[in-house]
């Protein structure tokens, strides 16, 4: 089975390479697909989540105005937010996050703003 992937998905799965690319309990690679759930598989922590974001709106041209960075990764309270990434509301501390797959931020790029919210 051959998989080929476009040049979009591959440059997004690269990008998470670079801040989800090796666990540091096992010192084995993760599996990074367009299903893979940036909390549950890859248990991306929110400090580099907010990097990663940034990181992506800018390289992909996505419009970030309707990202709320919180819904995805709950406020702990310890974070500062750029501009693209401030939530419209604030959501309490301890609120369970919601999914978000490697396919929604191919999706998004494609579409040039996030789809999602």
């Amino acid at each position: 089975m051959v998989i080929v992937m476009n040049d979009i998905e591959k440059g997004i799965i690269d990008l998470l390479r670079q801040y989800k690319g090796v666990s540091i309990f096992t010192l084995k690679q993760y599996l990074i697909t367009p299903d893979s759930d940036l909390n549950k598989d890859l248990r991306l922590a929110p400090e580099d989540a907010y990097d990663l974001f940034a990181e992506y709106f800018e390289k992909f041209s996505v419009d970030c105005s309707k990202f709320n960075f919180l819904k995805y990764f709950p406020n702990d309270g310890g974070l500062l937010f750029p501009r693209c990434l401030i939530p419209k509301s604030v959501r309490p501390t301890g609120e369970q996050a919601e999914s978000i797959t490697v396919k929604m931020l191919i999706e998004s790029a494609k579409a040039g703003h996030w789809l999602y919210d």
